[in-house]
């Protein structure tokens, strides 16, 4: 028989170790870095269909698109083109506003530091 450690999960590393393992990484933190816009978009879409009450398929059909393509952008893990997001701000009964910043603060859910002169309405 043979004993083991009591630091040893039978099931695993623990999740909370494990990503305090991967926050150390730099290339984890660059790749966190790079997706935060697309999560960013995806939970503001996820939002507002919930406000809507539209499914995926609902809002694809809207769209004239696939409810793949719409669970892609609400994965948080692909970029999206300025024409599609124009046909989404169309279907979920908004505009979309695009503008320049100087500076942008923080990684999750980014606060912007700008001015309205510094945005334009595009869809």
């Amino acid at each position: 028989m043979t004993t083991r450690s009591k630091n040893i999960s039978p099931a695993g590393t623990p999740h909370a170790e494990s990503m305090r393992r991967r926050a150390r990484n730099p290339e984890y933190r660059a790749e966190l870095e790079r997706l935060a816009p697309y999560e960013t978009l995806a939970r503001i879409v996820i939002r507002r269909r919930g406000q809507l009450g539209l499914s995926q398929a609902e809002l694809a059909k809207r769209m004239g698109t696939s409810h793949s393509a719409i669970s892609r952008i609400e994965s948080g893990q692909h970029p999206t083109t300025v024409q599609t997001l124009r046909r989404l701000a169309a279907a979920l009964d908004t505009h979309l506003v695009v503008g320049f910043a100087d500076q942008i603060q923080g990684m999750q859910g980014a606060t912007v530091n700008t001015s309205a002169a510094d945005l334009v309405a595009v869809g």
